[in-house]
């Protein structure tokens, strides 16, 4: 194909398949798909090397770049969104049964303070349940293997917050009593193994997240798509050829989904998937999985807010200050 090459690195969701196998491409581009084992690895690569012309971005990274002018340009693709009450671990005899309980407790956050999930987690805490971050301790570290805080990204944080760096991996600390809970972007692998020292915070968490979602309309977003600056990708004929590529995309893995219901979603192994498939349009709508600004500012306010008063950015950010120009109208 002709057109500028472009360099593209993300993870292979159900969102962005199409553009792995080819199905979906950028218009009048030379696309290269690249993945990692993990997620941060793609956004060290894209932080530290700026390897990618594209990449999926954390929106805490993101923020983060905008200590001087930022080499990224985000574009509202989200193909990373989880509601994050599920993410709040805590360990059973840590005395915390409700948020008002995590007053003086230790907390775990895997490899930065506030990260995606841990901003959404804060966040929603804060404005449902009164939790101020300042109340507990903060440790830093790996999540199921010891490993030390991210190196490619400035670890910000209020300077009067209690934060250190964990001397063993978040999990076993969890499960052994050495941590009050944890923030996890991941499940931990004492709760995948069933630990009966570690429970989450909101053990209902689906009824707790649908509820949230009827009241507030936010689908958390954690990760974006920024171009670079510098490329040709950020031209804005070409930026908005890429946003259209993974709407498309989006959209493909969609359809899946619809075409499934005459055969009960049978082409999925998970019982009842038909099921919720149906009670997720009922909520959602036709859309479950929305791209570009019109439909994502109230969550993306939100999310402004929260690194602002999580003491992440030194100033309140408004969404049209951080995503491209010619993608506004979206």
């Amino acid at each position: 194909m002709g057109g500028p090459k472009l360099k593209i690195g993300c993870f292979r969701y159900e969102t962005t398949a199409a553009l792995f196998d080819g199905s979906v491409t950028v218009e009048g581009a030379d696309v290269s798909m690249e993945t990692a084992r993990t997620i941060p690895e793609i956004f060290e690569r894209m932080m530290r090397d700026h390897e990618f012309d594209v990449s999926e971005l954390g929106l805490t990274f993101y923020l983060r770049t905008f200590g001087e002018d930022s080499p990224f340009i985000a574009i509202p693709v989200f193909p990373n969104r989880v509601f994050r009450h599920s993410c709040v671990f805590v360990n059973v005899d840590s005395g915390i049964t409700e948020p008002s309980d995590f007053v003086g407790k230790t907390i775990g956050e895997f490899g930065m303070y506030s990260q995606d999930s841990g901003v959404w987690a804060k966040g929603i805490l804060m404005d449902e349940y009164g939790f101020r971050p300042e109340q507990n301790r903060w440790v830093i570290g790996g999540l199921d293997n010891p490993a030390p805080p991210f190196d490619f990204v400035p670890q910000t944080h209020p300077s009067d917050l209690d934060v250190a760096v964990a001397p063993d991996a978040l999990g076993p600390m969890l499960e052994a009593g050495k941590i009050d809970a944890l923030f996890s972007a991941n499940v931990p692998q004492c709760v995948l193994d069933g630990s009966p020292s570690v429970r989450r915070l909101f053990p209902d968490y689906e009824a707790v997240e649908r509820d949230y979602h009827r009241r507030t309309g936010i689908f958390p977003m954690m990760h974006t798509i920024v171009i670079r600056r510098d490329s040709a990708a950020a031209e804005p004929s070409m930026a908005r050829a890429i946003y259209h590529a993974f709407v498309e995309a989006k959209d493909a893995a969609a359809e899946r989904y619809r075409v499934g219901r005459r055969i009960f979603e049978a082409q999925s192994m998970a019982p009842w998937m038909n099921a919720l498939f149906e009670r997720n349009t009922e909520q959602f709508g036709e859309d479950w999985w929305p791209y570009g600004m019109a439909a994502n500012r109230p969550a993306l306010d939100a999310n402004l807010r929260y690194q602002f008063e999580q003491g992440l950015v030194d100033r309140r950010w408004d969404p049209d200050e951080v995503f491209l120009a010619a993608s506004l109208d979206t």
